[in-house]
């Protein structure tokens, strides 16, 4: 999985295991390929270029707020500003952004890229995975938002 992680602390595991299971969930056959055009790039939350987000507005109208993780995805790129921590409560936080870019990156070249992600954003389901956490297996609970219905169309494009 071509992941360049530009972080000190961050669970690279954790990262690793939300895409896989994301894509697996929604349905996605061949995770080796579509991994492998991907240039995925993991930076710390303070890297947000605050500039590129300035004059976006979150769903509900309100600015970008830099100190949260966020996301840019673009054809073949994604960009991923997390929390640099071990810490499990940033991991959620970070698990949420990294599915949400995911989805993003599933239906690229659609119509439904942005709405198909953004007017399901409450309509979820659950999967779960283990992976290593420093010392011991733990289980992790991950919420994917629902882009089965788009993914199913869209299986065998680019």
């Amino acid at each position: 999985m071509p992941i360049t992680y530009h972080t000190e602390h961050i669970n690279h595991r954790m990262i690793q295991q939300t895409i896989f299971h994301t894509l697996a969930n929604l349905y996605i056959r061949d995770l080796k390929g579509w991994l492998e055009k991907w240039d995925i790039h993991v930076w710390d939350v303070n890297d947000t270029r605050t500039a590129y987000f300035g004059h976006i507005k979150t769903t509900s109208g309100q600015k970008i707020n830099p100190d949260m993780p966020s996301g840019v995805t673009g054809k073949y790129r994604m960009d991923l500003y997390l929390h640099d921590s071990q810490n499990v409560f940033k991991a959620r936080e970070n698990s949420d952004r990294v599915m949400h870019e995911v989805c993003h990156a599933i239906l690229i070249g659609t119509p439904d890229f942005v709405s198909g992600v953004h007017n399901n954003i409450n309509n979820r389901f659950t999967a779960s995975f283990w992976y290593w956490d420093r010392f011991k297996y733990t289980k992790f609970y991950l919420s994917i938002i629902d882009i089965r219905k788009y993914t199913v169309q869209n299986l065998n494009r680019d």
